[in-house]
This record gives structure tokens, C-alpha cells and sequence, in this order.
């Protein structure tokens, strides 16, 4: 019944974007049930997983969006450059913080199902870029869509220029993003918090217990994709839509 009336209620006030961010929604919800946790649970690596599943449901999202044009190319590109800043800056900080798998919630009923054999840190690392991945391909679309309609209006306009623009709305948008990820995370935790500070718990302590520091991990390095994904989306968006002008000409 729920579910039902969010349907009925996205596509009564989007209309036909409705209709494509609900495909969306089941493609993901789809990818992840048929493709991410069998793979997972059958052994394969995490990481090179989560980023091949990420690619596609990116580059499918994107395109129920845009179409496969210059723009979905563009919006597709900046949010896997921001995936991989995410993925290899969340690999390197799990190791530096001697973050194991074992904090995800449920890890260890999945090790007494019989599945000792799944590496915990690996999903974990993979799991941060799939986190903040949703975030980022939500700020991709905005920075291309604005420098389409940049060069729509100017069709003149040089490459650098219209990458300045796309720069000038990823900073705005940036600090937005950033805090979304932090109530996402934090959200969450708020009973955890509560106990923290109804101890008097030092906060030395609080950011040395391990399931903290993973939380840290997961907002700070998810800053870090969206803080990236902005300059190579303009980039992307600024070389490509201009060279699509040019050709139109």
C-alpha cells in the first residue's frame, strides 16, 4: 500500500519524470537484489563488483533521463570520476583506520549463516562508494543540465568558459550535498549519540570506537566523491557540449 501511493503520488505531481524516476528506482532496486548480493554472497570481489553494477546503473539512470546524447555522456563520465575518487580514497582510509567489515551491521549473522568466506572490509570499502553514489550522480545531472542550457543559449561559447560556469554550480551546490550526506549517515545513529553524550563520553573515545570512525569514513570520503565529481562533470560537460554545438553549426 505504500509503495502504491508513492507511485501514484510521483507520477500524479512529475508526470512522464515520474514515470522514469520510478524505472529508476526498480532498476537500482533490481540491480541490487539480482546482481550486487548474489555476486556478492558467491564470492566475487566487492570492490570491482559495486563499480562495474555502479557504471550501469549510472549510465541507465542517466540516460532514462537524458537520452544516450553528449549530455548523458558527459553526466555519466563526471559521476564515475567521482566514484573512483571515492573508491580508492575509501580502500586507502580503511586500511590507514584499521577498519574491518565486521562494524556493518548483521556481518556477523551473515558469517554464522555459513559465509565465512566473504571478505567483510572488502564490502565494506565497496560500500561507501555505493553510498554516496546516488548523491553523486544527483549532482552530475544538475552541473551538465546547466551547462546545456549555458551553451544552448550561447552557442558560441568557448569550452573553458562553459566549464567555468558548470564550476560555478557545482561550489553552490556543493555545500548541500555535503550535509546530505551527514544527515543521511548520522541519521541513523541518533539513539548512539544519545547514549554517548547522556555518559559524558569523552570525544577522544567517541571518535576511536571503530564503528564511528567507520561512519566518519563513510561521510568524509562521500564529500570527497562530490567535491571531485564537480570539477570533472563541468569538465566533461563543458568539452563535450560545446563540441556538440560546434558540430551542429
Amino acid at each position: 500500500l505504500l509503495a502504491g501511493l508513492f507511485i501514484a503520488f510521483l507520477i500524479l505531481f512529475a508526470g512522464r519524470t515520474g514515470v522514469r524516476a520510478f524505472l529508476s528506482f526498480m532498476l537500482t532496486v533490481l540491480a541490487i537484489w539480482k546482481l550486487l548480493v548474489p555476486l556478492y554472497l558467491n564470492g566475487h570481489n566487492p570492490i570491482w563488483v559495486g563499480l562495474a553494477i555502479n557504471l550501469l546503473l549510472t549510465t541507465l539512470i542517466i540516460a532514462l533521463v537524458y537520452g544516450f546524447d553528449y549530455r548523458c555522456a558527459a553526466a555519466v563520465s563526471g559521476s564515475f570520476l567521482g566514484i573512483l575518487v571515492t573508491c580508492v580514497l575509501g580502500v586507502i582510509f580503511t586500511d590507514l583506520f584499521k577498519i574491518h567489515g565486521a562494524v556493518m551491521a548483521y556481518s556477523e549473522s551473515l558469517l554464522y549463516a555459513g559465509y565465512q568466506h566473504l571478505s567483510l572490509t572488502q564490502i565494506f570499502m565497496a560500500s561507501i562508494f555505493l553510498g554516496s553514489s546516488g548523491a553523486v550522480m544527483d549532482l552530475s545531472v544538475d552541473i551538465t543540465s546547466a551547462v546545456h542550457e549555458v551553451v544552448a543559449k550561447k552557442p558560441d561559447i568557448r569550452p573553458w568558459e562553459a566549464v567555468k560556469s558548470g564550476m560555478n554550480v557545482g561550489r553552490a551546490a556543493m555545500g548541500t550535498m555535503t550535509t546530505t550526506l551527514l544527515l543521511a549517515y548520522s541519521g541513523g545513529y541518533i539513539s548512539l549519540l544519545m547514549v554517548f553524550m547522556a555518559q559524558g563520553t569523552p570525544l577522544e573515545h567517541i571518535f576511536n570506537y571503530k564503528y564511528v570512525a567507520a561512519e566518519i569514513i563513510h561521510t568524509v570520503i562521500g564529500s570527497f566523491g562530490l567535491v571531485s565529481v564537480a570539477p570533472f562533470t563541468a569538465m566533461c560537460a563543458g568539452l563535450l557540449l560545446t563540441k556538440k554545438a560546434t558540430h551542429n553549426e
